[in-house]
Order: structure tokens, then C-alpha cells, then sequence
């Protein structure tokens, strides 16, 4: 089994004002599989989720479930090298990523507490692809925010409205090279 992943970002604009400014900016990155630096191996999605207004999903990186032709296979993710959130609620809520209630996991976000919001009918799009962001788990040591070293849980919520949403994260599992 092979496993194929790329990370793609676009922003274009037209601008007429007697001079034209008609361009864009893209940025467009293919990892390689497998279990290192530049490299992916699987990716989790959900798409269409929804959530009423102060609702949470609380995804737990280190066994996130999905189903392949009628498998249930569970995930754990050692490190994330893309996440894309996208808010699909054209009048809804604001989603709020990050600031778990426990095991947080923050790096992407800069501190334990912080949080990004992803406004209605907007996306979060977060790479790392070179290096990743580490997900610790239980047996891992000390992290470097001097905390236990458990951050595995990514905190999705609503806040001022129902909101749906869609989600995919692509990274490296424990144990794996396979790209399930």
C-alpha cells in the first residue's frame, strides 16, 4: 500500500485602480511517505460534523478512529504535519481551536491556554511538515512546557451558534509505515 499526501495554500487577488495588481500567492509542498523529516504515512478526516453553540470535540490524537472498507482502525498520531479545519457554517458560529480542559495539546497554538477561531464559512490551515508537532502521550517524558507530558487532545468547539465543520489531519502513527 502506498500512501500519497500534499499540502496546498492559495491566495489570489485582482486589483484595478488604474494599474492592475492581478496575482497570487500559492505554497505547495508533497510529502514523502513514511516516518521522518519531510514525511507523512496516514492522514484522519471528518467531514460535516456538527456542533451546537458551546459544544466540544475533544479529538484525542493518540487514537483517533476511522474506517477503511469496513475496518475500524485507530490511530495514534506521534506527530502532525497538517491540520485544516474548515468552518462550513455560512451563518453559524465561530469555531475555537485549542485550550483543551485537560491534556491539551498546544503546540501549533504557542502556549497550553492559547487558542485560534475560525470564523463562519472560513479555514485554519496549520503546517509543520518538515518537522511535525509532537503528540506526547502518557509514557513520554517531560514536556517542554514542564507539564507531565500528556498533550494528546485537540479541543474543537462552538461558540455563538451551531456550527459544522470538517476536519483532517495528516501525520506519523506509532508503529507504522503502512499508510493505512
Amino acid at each position: 500500500m502506498s500512501f500519497k499526501s500534499q499540502i496546498t495554500a492559495s491566495l489570489g487577488w485582482n486589483w484595478v485602480s488604474g494599474a492592475i495588481d492581478n496575482d497570487r500567492l500559492e505554497y505547495m509542498k508533497k510529502l514523502l511517505e513514511g516516518h521522518g523529516y519531510n514525511q507523512a504515512e496516514v492522514v484522519w478526516h471528518h467531514e460535516s460534523l456538527t456542533l451546537a453553540d458551546g459544544a466540544e470535540h475533544l479529538w484525542a490524537l493518540d487514537e483517533l478512529t476511522r474506517e477503511v472498507l469496513g475496518d475500524i482502525l485507530t490511530l495514534e498520531f506521534t506527530e502532525v504535519k497538517a491540520i485544516l479545519i474548515v468552518n462550513l457554517s455560512p451563518g453559524g458560529g465561530t469555531l475555537i481551536v485549542g485550550n483543551a480542559p485537560y491534556d491539551c495539546w498546544w503546540e501549533p497554538f504557542g502556549a497550553i491556554d492559547d487558542t485560534v477561531e475560525v470564523p463562519r464559512d472560513s479555514a485554519l490551515l496549520l503546517t509543520n511538515r518538515r518537522d511535525g508537532w509532537w503528540v506526547l502521550s502518557e509514557q513520554a517524558s517531560s514536556s517542554s512546557s514542564g507539564e507531565s507530558g500528556a498533550e494528546r487532545i485537540l479541543r474543537v468547539a462552538a461558540s455563538g451558534g451551531i456550527v459544522t465543520y470538517s476536519i483532517a489531519i495528516i501525520g506519523t502513527v506509532a508503529g507504522s509505515s503502512s499508510g493505512v
